[in-house]
């Protein structure tokens, strides 16, 4: 695709992209797949590797770029991760789908200016 740029990597150490230098994040099962155990109170290890994703993609992004996530997951569960320390989001949600089966919610996460 023209104009588009496709990298891979940690999303924990994304050493090799420089602060402020993405526009554009989109997740669809990285960030539930470091999700394990109680839903109400996350092990530490979940805590610190979802912690260090999400300012992972904070760092890179330049100021008013957007993560977008894709989950099944309930919101008031979610929130609280991509709210951790060092981050600084504006977050709108809407739920996905058509409403004849399990929902889904998109997150548009934008960074605000620094």
């Amino acid at each position: 695709m023209d104009g588009i740029e496709w990298k891979h990597g940690d999303v924990r150490h994304l050493d090799d992209l420089p602060e402020k230098s993405i526009d554009v994040a989109f997740d669809k099962g990285t960030l539930d797949a470091m999700i394990h155990g109680s839903p109400w109170n996350p092990p530490d290890d979940v805590k610190q590797n979802t912690g260090q994703y999400i300012r992972e993609v904070n760092r890179v992004l330049k100021d008013d770029g957007v993560f977008l996530y894709v989950t099944y997951r309930q919101p008031h569960f979610i929130r609280p991760l991509l709210n951790c320390e060092g981050t600084n989001w504006e977050i709108d949600m809407e739920v996905l789908g058509d409403g004849s089966g399990f929902g889904y919610h998109g997150f548009i996460l934008t960074k605000a200016k620094s």
